[in-house]
């Protein structure tokens, strides 16, 4: 007869859901090759690189961006009046204009006095007075270039911090988790969105250091990854994209990191099993683009 704590057991037992289906045993050993698990080929975490409340949130968890889409927008509503108020200024030929028009006054005046010194009719004083006040003309001119170039500069800086309220996706990708909502206060480095790219994805495989050693892996190299997608097993073919040029010692292993193409968006973290040699007929013939170009052969024809 079982006691209370057996019992308690065997019921816990019992109302624990399967697993998620994976390959059988006995599938997994005529494949062959190392078990790993497929990740995102790129992952960011984002967040301000200033304190500042949330006044936009453009995205949800699951849908997909392209580079430069608007994820989040603090607010950046005095700072853009800033930078408008830069930019109106740095864009201003006024000043300049101004310049240029006392510049030629300055020298007309002194194209006069200069004629006038000539036939005598002019002190030396009067002459030299003349002379310096078109080169200071010229120097004011060049000044108000100047400072029209610090403007714009100015402005430039005012965009840029305007910008910094302003997460965008920094490449075609998929918005794992949003972090946070309209009107929360965030402050600097505080994680706000998460974004990945999962075409392709990316598979960090442990393999035995000799095996890696005697085939002689290197990038570009290809690689057959089994992955069990509901209940079919599918083959892919990948890409070594990284050999690490070390081994782990207490696992004799060697990390090569594998990139396979996605097309059908599975989802990152599912296991697979990788093998860096060609599989058998069998398995040659689950090969998924041999798969899809029969399926195409079969919609064309007649």
């Amino acid at each position: 007869m079982l006691g209370l704590a057996s019992m308690a057991v065997v019921c816990a037992a019992a109302i624990v859901p399967p697993a998620q289906p994976a390959a059988e045993p006995a599938t997994v050993r005529s494949f062959g090759g190392e078990r790993a698990v497929t990740k995102p080929s790129r992952d960011a975490v984002m967040g301000f690189s200033l304190s500042t409340s949330v006044a936009e949130v453009a995205v949800v968890g699951g849908q997909r961006v392209s580079a430069g889409d608007l994820l989040v927008r603090g607010d950046d509503s005095e700072d853009l009046a800033e930078a408008r108020f830069q930019r109106e200024r740095a864009e201003t030929e006024l000043p300049v204009q101004r310049a240029r028009k006392q510049t030629e006054l300055a020298r007309l005046e002194f194209d006069r006095a200069d004629e006038v010194f000539r036939r005598g009719g002019l002190s030396q004083a009067e002459y030299d007075r003349a002379r310096v006040a078109s080169e200071t003309a010229e120097i004011d001119l060049d000044l108000q270039l100047f400072n029209q170039t610090l403007s714009r500069l100015q402005a430039d800086r005012a965009e840029a911090r305007v910008a910094k309220f302003s997460l965008r996706a920094p490449w075609d990708g998929v918005v794992d988790q949003v972090l946070v909502d309209e009107g929360q206060s965030v402050r600097e480095g505080d994680p706000v969105v998460r974004i990945v790219s999962v075409d392709p994805l990316e598979i960090d495989v442990p393999a035995p250091a000799d095996q890696t050693l005697e085939l002689g892996l290197k990038v570009g190299d290809k690689a057959w990854v089994l992955m069990p997608v509901a209940r079919d097993q599918r083959v892919y073919v990948g890409t070594i994209s990284e050999v690490a040029p070390t081994v782990d010692a207490a696992s004799g292993t060697r990390r090569i990191r594998v990139e396979v193409p996605n097309p059908e968006h599975l989802v990152p973290g599912l296991a697979c099993w990788v093998r860096f040699t060609e599989p058998s007929e069998e398995w040659r013939e689950r090969i998924l683009p041999k798969r899809e170009a029969r399926a195409t052969e079969g919609e064309t024809a007649p």
